[in-house]
Formats: structure tokens, sequence, C-alpha cells
């Protein structure tokens, strides 16, 4: 049973090991407005123009520019979704192994 139990354990340890080998492709820092009048053309809920992109931390990766776009898809957010026109917002824009990003609200600003 040990040898088993052994085997399965060993079996699994590669699986564990790849989630914490995970390259961080982009960790950066956005800022930009809220445009009410974009998201009501747009049909949305929230637009938020984009204006600066800085890395996150020293030695982080963060190369957004208008060849390499990302796609906004912040999660819902009534702090976001109810800031007047014109209000500031940061976001942090994550992605691991150049795959689909996370996004997560660091503040608003009026």
């Amino acid at each position: 049973m040990k040898t088993i139990t052994r085997a399965l354990i060993l079996a699994t340890l590669p699986l564990f090991a790849a989630g914490a080998w995970a390259e961080v492709t982009q960790d950066c820092i956005l800022e930009g407005t809220v445009d009410k009048k974009k998201a009501e053309q747009m049909g949305s809920d929230v637009y938020v123009a984009f204006h600066s992109a800085n890395r996150a931390e020293k030695g982080s990766e963060c190369k957004l520019n208008r060849r390499n776009r990302v796609e906004f898809k912040a999660p819902k957010n009534a702090m976001i979704e109810n800031a007047p026109d014109g209000a500031r917002v940061k976001y942090r824009y994550t992605e691991e192994d150049n795959q689909a990003g996370e996004w997560k609200l660091m503040g608003v600003s009026m």
C-alpha cells in the first residue's frame, strides 16, 4: 500500500510544480480615465481610456503598446461602474505564460 501511495504522490508532483514555475510575462500598472460617453456609444457599463502603462515592480516586464494590445476585461465592480465621467482609475494587469491576463482595480479618484 505504501508503494502505491508513494507512486501516486510522485506521479502528481510535476503537476503541482508546473503551477509554481509559471512565468509572469506582463506585470503592469495602468492608469486611465472613465469615459461615460464612449461607454454609452459602445453599449457597455463602463469604458476606460488608458493613457499610461508602467512596470508594477522593479525588474518586471510591461510591454504594452499599440502593437501589443490587451483586452480590458475587468471583473464587475460597483466602484468603477459608479465612477463619474472623467474619474481617474488605476489597474494592475498581470499575465502569466502569455495567457489571458488578470485585472485588479487599485483605486478610483474623482
